[in-house]
């Protein structure tokens, strides 16, 4: 699914991966400081690792703001299906957490695989897309798994074809660098120990929930960059 939006009166601001790190997600909000005319969106990935998703997404529902579905949120959605299921029983707490609130279950399951900007030419996404690929909902849903997942990639016999999360050949290009267009999209999925600007790509995954930093992209006609440091490092 694809969600097209209209330009924000205020500024857009989208914020990186979150995992559960509510204190830092206050810290950055305090920084920030989003205004009523102000579109608010995350890349994805407020679920799972960290220790208080459950206030994470209250937070992000009664704010009103946006997301897009990242692979934790795939995930909690493939257990929910299966919640009977013996691999729910050693889950940890706070996935459980998620499990047991249908209501937050509901909420990220109508989140869109991407958020559309048409005339600010900015697409939000969590993992990336292929160099060429159509920002339209069927080219979107066919990518699915890897408009979630995606980070190095290789081109073979005409096409790109997704590698994985690390690089195995010298020919493996991280899918932002060869991105050109027609949109800026904005990413987290790929841990970065600080935001990674490419020509027509932002990432912003700086791994809050492993003691990096929680970091948010602001758009008012030029980009800023705020970001707060992790309070401790919640998973490894």
């Amino acid at each position: 699914m694809v969600q097209r939006l209209r330009s924000p009166r205020g500024r857009l601001i989208v914020i990186g991966d979150i995992h559960g790190c509510h204190d830092e997600l206050m810290d950055l909000l305090g920084r920030v400081d989003p205004q009523p005319d102000d579109l608010v969106i995350s890349t994805g990935d407020i679920l799972r690792k960290g220790p208080d998703p459950v206030r994470c997404i209250q937070l992000w529902r009664d704010r009103g703001y946006l997301a897009v579905r990242g692979n934790n949120e795939e995930k909690i959605l493939e257990l929910a299906r299966a919640r009977r299921s013996w691999r729910t029983l050693f889950l940890p707490k706070e996935d459980r957490a998620i499990l047991r609130r249908r209501d937050l279950l509901s909420l990220v399951r109508r989140w869109p695989l991407a958020v559309d900007l048409p005339r600010l030419e900015i697409t939000v996404v969590h993992g990336g897309l292929f160099p060429g690929m159509p920002i339209t909902e069927t080219s979107i849903e066919r990518h699915a798994e890897d408009v979630t997942r995606l980070r190095w990639i290789r081109r073979e016999r005409g096409q790109w074809i997704s590698v994985g999360k690390t690089r195995e050949l010298d020919r493996d290009v991280l899918w932002a660098r060869a991105w050109k267009g027609p949109r800026t999209v904005v990413y987290g999925h790929t841990p970065l120990r600080r935001p990674r600007v490419d020509r027509r790509a932002i990432g912003l995954d700086t791994g809050c929930v492993y003691g990096g930093w929680l970091t948010a992209a602001i758009y008012d006609g030029e980009w800023t960059f705020k970001r707060v440091r992790a309070r401790k490092q919640y998973a490894d």
